[in-house]
């Protein structure tokens, strides 16, 4: 089945809980220390409206224009940072988190961004290493700036362990 990749509408917003739900159901495969993430909060719909009116949210839609998978991303220390990439469990390993990843790096370049960033557990198979895949590299927060180091210090306060966590960027070629 073909998946269309396409701007979130406002209708789509309240459905993408139940997908990062799913996609977080990975989580509890992860062992102790990450269970909690499977039960975690999901992004909330006012952060989801308040990205999609930035133009920052995109899904990947099934034959019946329902979301399986999304991604949302803002504008941080002058790059695009996705906030959220998710992709329904049943979904995975078809390509989508790629092509939604397309699609952000598609408006970076259109708002004239030389990087899109994202901050990521690094040991975790379908997260950094995931994303260096796809051409993610790691990258100090210093470097990328003020706003990426609020991140990562909210992420531990949040109850995210600091030590597994890191920032990646890959370029985005003009």
């Amino acid at each position: 089945m073909s998946h269309a990749i396409r701007a979130a509408s406002g209708a789509d917003l309240p459905l993408l809980a139940q997908v990062e739900r799913s996609a977080a159901a990975l989580f509890a495969q992860a062992g102790p220390a990450l269970a909690w993430l499977a039960q975690g909060e999901t992004l909330p719909l006012s952060t989801l409206q308040a990205l999609q009116q930035q133009g920052g949210v995109w899904v990947a839609a099934d034959g019946c224009n329902m979301p399986v998978g999304f991604l949302g991303a803002e504008l941080l220390d002058g790059q695009l940072f996705i906030v959220e990439l998710s992709v329904a469990l049943p979904q995975q390993r078809q390509g989508l988190g790629a092509r939604l990843l397309d699609a952000a790096a598609a408006h970076a370049r259109s708002l004239g961004c030389a990087w899109l960033t994202l901050s990521t557990y690094r040991h975790l198979p379908w997260n950094g290493p995931y994303y260096a895949r796809h051409g993610f590299s790691e990258i100090d927060a210093a470097a990328l700036g003020a706003g990426h180091a609020r991140k990562l210090a909210r992420e531990a306060r949040d109850g995210h362990e600091p030590a597994l966590r890191c920032l990646m960027r890959m370029p985005l070629a003009r």
